[in-house]
């Protein structure tokens, strides 16, 4: 996970987002990481996540790819902040953080997450 947030924040500062946003952004994807070796992979780290970054002059874009249970978007909702308990509250990060979120289980196998940040919109 070291290494993606490495590269998360390397791409982010590249386009040229603040120091504030560059570290939201390796949350957002520190979350989505884990979410896919607990959800899709049943909690097995070792399993490939495959990480493109695309910078944009005006956004980066992330995908993130797995080849474990496919996820299902419907199911997909972040929880109420009020539900005080440990833990859950990754896909709230997740999209108060990121512009767009998008979950692709049109794949044969797994699941591609698609992330967007708008520097405009920082």
């Amino acid at each position: 996970m070291r290494l993606v947030r490495g590269l998360v924040a390397a791409a982010a500062e590249v386009v040229g987002f603040k120091k504030t946003d560059v570290n939201s952004l390796c949350l957002a994807v520190d979350e989505a990481c884990t979410n896919i070796i607990k959800h899709a992979y049943g909690g097995d780290h070792k399993q490939k996540i495959e990480v493109r970054l695309s910078m944009r002059p005006d956004r980066l874009d992330v995908r993130l790819r797995d080849y474990g249970r496919k996820a299902d978007p419907a199911k997909i909702k972040p929880r109420e902040l009020d539900d005080v308990r440990p833990g859950g509250l990754g896909v709230h990060f997740i999209r108060e953080i990121m512009d767009n979120v998008v979950y692709d289980v049109t794949v044969d196998v797994g699941t591609e997450l698609r992330m967007t940040k708008s520097l405009a919109e920082t």
